[in-house]
């Protein structure tokens, strides 16, 4: 065995575990977050929290939030300062880092306003030299929308259709039908689909075959807050109403408009009736995607589209025999496509359709 002056084999090895246990005390630290997820309503702020065990400073570290994946970044943290070089857009302003317990090792980070893409995983991650460990945490975002409107469409030859419409729910929610004895009943079709913001607009029909029931509900359920809402029709008093027995009428043929022309969508009630104390509603896609409504003699514009509002006007002066005129100013190649004509009472309602394309006209 080869000896070196001052150093015997026993004291290397111990001098190299001395070494490999320091180097582990160092980074031996682990990330811990809640152990249940998150549950936020959209609108509402979200707290996400994370902890260094043992606990230790983290006062030096650099710390990450991610979502999904490290290149969506909430936010950083380095050198003792806030990094929004690299953070995301839609989180900017939206994010409040709080340190308080840093030098324990617990952060936390808020979301204010809560949207429905915030829902899903997210990563906090801490990292000191070339170590780093971190953690994961579910947040589940969750929005009860609004009521059920149930309308009747009029009877056909399978029966009496009603539809129950609602929007601003958050996730897909679950809709069924039940008559006044608890029974479910079968829908015939349902059209669940997000806006522009994930929230969903449901319209959902029964085609009601048994007489007999004197009322049907529509009940929509939040799987993740286990909240319903609903509402419910006494059916004699709806088809006692004269809506069930109206039509609305449209241009049978597209209309065609210039970029920059006004635009004038007429439609009416077939056979005449006056309409005055009638809800009059334009939309595209669905219901709640308002163009212009009018509701006995007032405009409402709180639930128009924000790309019409101050461009739309009612003409009403024949209104009394169920006639009216939409005119949206200064065309748009985005105005193009189908338009939604209904007429309301007492919960009962009618429509049409008409169909508009807007082009670019040749210069003189």
């Amino acid at each position: 065995m080869v000896d070196f002056p001052g150093y015997s084999l026993s004291g290397a090895v111990a001098s190299f575990f001395f070494i490999l246990l320091t180097m582990k005390q160092e980074d031996d630290f682990r990330v811990i977050g809640p152990a249940h997820p998150i549950l936020a309503r959209v609108g509402e702020d979200a707290l996400l929290t994370c902890q260094l065990l043992p606990k230790r400073t983290a006062m030096h570290m650099e710390v990450r939030w991610y979502h999904l994946e490290p290149s969506t970044l909430l936010f950083a943290y380095k050198d003792g300062a806030e990094v929004t070089e690299m953070q995301m857009e839609e989180y900017r302003g939206r994010v409040e880092w709080i340190q308080d317990n840093i030098a324990e090792g617990s952060v936390a980070l808020k979301i204010h306003d809560i949207q429905p893409f915030d829902n899903g995983q997210y990563w906090c991650r801490f990292q000191d030299g070339n170590y780093f460990t971190e953690t994961s945490l579910l947040l589940k975002v969750a929005g009860m929308g609004s009521t059920p409107n149930i309308h009747m469409e009029g009877s056909g030859e399978s029966g009496f259709q009603f539809v129950c419409t609602a929007g601003g729910w958050f996730p897909e929610p679950l809709v069924y039908w039940k008559d006044n004895q608890e029974e479910r009943l079968l829908t015939v079709f349902e059209n669940h689909i997000p806006d522009e913001d994930g929230l969903f607009y449901v319209e959902d029909t029964l085609v009601l075959q048994d007489d007999s029931a004197e009322t049907v509900s529509c009940i929509i359920h939040n799987p993740v807050l286990t909240e319903k809402k609903a509402s419910i029709v006494y059916i004699p008093e709806k088809l006692q109403t004269k809506m069930a027995s109206l039509k609305v009428i449209g241009p049978s043929q597209p209309i065609f408009v210039g970029v920059g022309e006004d635009i004038q969508l007429n439609c009416y009630l077939f056979p005449k009736a006056d309409a005055q104390n009638m809800e009059v509603r334009w939309f595209r896609s669905h219901r709640h995607a308002a163009v212009h409504v009018y509701v006995k003699g007032n405009h409402v514009p709180g639930e128009q589209m924000a790309e019409y509002r101050g461009r739309t006007t009612l003409e009403i002066n024949t209104i009394n025999e169920g006639r009216v005129t939409l005119q949206i100013h200064s065309a748009r190649l985005s105005d193009d496509g189908k338009y939604h004509c209904l007429f309301e009472q007492g919960g009962v309602y009618q429509e049409a359709t008409l169909d508009l394309k807007v082009v670019w006209l040749l210069p003189h």
